[in-house]
């Protein structure tokens, strides 16, 4: 499914790259993420991500929101970002981790740790 979303001869190559990853990694990708009942993009996704720095600065600069645009994911998730962040973790980060070196897994908790904070901190006035 994911192979019939565009013809860009790159999406094979990179879905096979990642599939095979995640197999010797022992995370083998079993199930297409499904976003909005509809398959999620993960080659779009990626890119999207990468384009913008990688996961860590896409979660410190709140860059989802243009991630969302550029899936073509309809505004109207309000979990998007969250959702979006959550697949790209399981399926995306250790091969962006792996591949492209943009960040550390200590440097993405601390990301996401960072993110939770300015939440609390804005809810409690």
């Amino acid at each position: 499914q994911l192979y019939e979303l565009s013809e860009d001869p790159k999406r094979r190559e990179f879905l096979d790259d990642l599939f095979s990853f995640m197999q010797k990694r022992g995370t083998p990708v079993n199930r297409i993420p499904i976003m909005a009942k509809q398959t999620l993009d993960i080659y779009e996704l990626f890119r999207l991500v990468v384009s913008k720095g990688g996961l860590v600065e896409v979660i410190n600069k709140k860059l989802w929101r243009e991630i969302t645009k550029g899936l073509n994911l309809p505004s109207s998730i309000t979990s998007a970002a969250f959702t979006l962040r959550t697949q790209y973790m399981k399926y995306l980060y250790p091969y962006e981790c792996e591949k492209l070196k943009l960040s550390s897994p200590t440097e993405l908790q601390a990301a996401i740790d960072g993110n939770r904070r300015e939440g609390r901190r804005s809810h409690y006035g």
